[in-house]
């Protein structure tokens, strides 16, 4: 039978306690703890480091090309054209605009009057073999002056003068060389007795004489041209 030790003479047994810290420095667990807790901050630092730095450091891909309009199509401050040279473009394309549109104007004008022309010329030759008869303006006999009132009422719903005479006083005087179908012809010198439509190639379309109906003529080198006094123009060229 183990004896019962006294209490005051047993030494006393304490609990098991944490180690020292002369057992963790011996052991080593202490600092191996200590490192890890800094490592971890450091990982965390270093990541955000490496993140703010991506993010500044701008990326390898190419920027979108901005398409700039050529100088031509766009004489502004994106051209990169000094401001005196798009001055000069813009004055340069507003001339050539203006060119543009006075040869516009001038083919449409042309264009009209050839139209004019030839509507005369149309409602003349309609009355090719009407017979002349003093007097008259149409629609089935005509003397001179008569069937060219006639023909400018009928074609364009233009009012001339009823006799010759006062036909030439209307007209603008032209030189026989600028002389275009639909412009009148008047005969005798010094006066204008005689009326006819100019169709071009020396020739005109007249009621020429009594006994006589709607005719082509020549101007030149017959009686007519004997007495020719000149061209006058009542229609736009």
């Amino acid at each position: 039978m183990t004896p019962a030790l006294d209490p005051a003479v047993a030494p006393s047994v304490a609990p098991a306690a944490a180690p020292s810290v002369r057992t963790s420095l011996r052991t080593g667990r202490g600092p191996r703890r200590a490192a890890a807790a800094v490592s971890a901050v450091t990982i965390a630092v270093a990541t955000a480091l490496i993140w703010a730095l991506a993010s500044a450091v701008p990326t390898s891909a190419k920027p979108a090309v901005e398409v700039t309009p050529s100088a031509d199509r766009a004489a502004g401050p994106e051209a990169g054209l000094h401001p005196r040279v798009r001055q000069v473009d813009a004055a340069a394309m507003t001339v050539r605009a203006k060119a543009l549109a006075q040869a516009l104007t001038q083919t449409q004008r042309q264009a009209r009057a050839a139209n004019l022309r030839a509507e005369v010329l149309r409602v003349a030759k309609n009355q090719l073999g009407d017979p002349y008869r003093a007097g008259s303006a149409g629609p089935n006999a005509f003397d001179c002056g008569g069937f060219t009132q006639f023909v400018f009422r009928r074609a364009l719903g233009m009012d001339i003068a009823r006799s010759s005479r006062g036909q030439y006083q209307q007209v603008e005087r032209i030189k026989k060389k600028d002389a275009l179908p639909g412009d009148l012809v008047f005969f005798f010198e010094g006066g204008a007795h005689h009326v006819g439509i100019y169709l071009g190639n020396d020739k005109m379309i007249d009621a020429p004489n009594p006994g006589e109906s709607v005719s082509i003529n020549p101007i030149s080198g017959s009686w007519w041209g004997r007495s020719f006094t000149g061209i006058g123009r009542i229609l736009p060229a």
